[in-house]
């Protein structure tokens, strides 16, 4: 028998404490840089306990069976076989659904990055999200074989669409500033 403890409320408890800590010590100097912070940790500590599901007490010892994909773009090939299988069902929606998920995951990450970075570097924004994807997919697979969350793999897709997710929303930040700067933006939402 083991328990999974879930991360965001142990984690939320720890911010809030640095957060009451660090307004008494700084009071309000620069408080809406240090606000973004407080909510990309925030972010960070629910993306970690969303992808691993949280953290198995007592570790699991028996093996797990740990499971890699390295095929990119499989999954439009598993959309494929399972709509020529069954047609549009439950199972064909709910890999498209995940698909989809997987792509959300990292786009306040890609506002993150354009907010952070002063430089508006694409190059380094596809480094970082891809980065902070394959770090997500390597923390799975290595909880997983140590049994500290319950089996979840590696896979390519989810690398392929997390990036992806991430680097759109950079971009559309990109677009929106360019639209701010050139006084169009106003024009659109009028």
């Amino acid at each position: 028998m083991f328990y999974t403890i879930p991360l965001v409320p142990f984690g939320t408890i720890f911010l809030m404490i640095y957060v009451f800590y660090d307004l008494i010590k700084n009071r309000t100097n620069n408080l809406m840089q240090r606000i973004m912070l407080y909510t990309f940790i925030f972010y960070l500590l629910n993306i970690f306990d969303l992808t691993t599901g949280g953290i198995v007490i007592p570790p699991l010892s028996e093996d797990a069976g740990i499971q890699i994909q390295p095929v990119p773009f499989y999954f439009i090939a598993d959309w494929v076989r399972l709509y020529k299988i069954n047609g549009a069902d439950w199972f064909f929606w709910n890999s498209v659904k995940l698909t989809f998920y997987n792509f959300i995951m990292l786009a306040p990450l890609g506002i993150y990055t354009f907010l952070l970075l002063r430089k508006h570097d694409i190059k380094i924004a596809a480094l970082l999200v891809f980065l902070t994807s394959l770090a997500i997919e390597t923390c799975q697979l290595l909880f997983s074989y140590f049994g500290l969350i319950l089996p979840r793999g590696f896979n390519v897709d989810d690398l392929i669409v997390n990036t992806a997710g991430g680097m759109i929303v950079f971009l559309l930040c990109i677009g929106l500033k360019k639209l701010h700067l050139e006084r169009k933006f106003y024009k659109i939402i009028k």
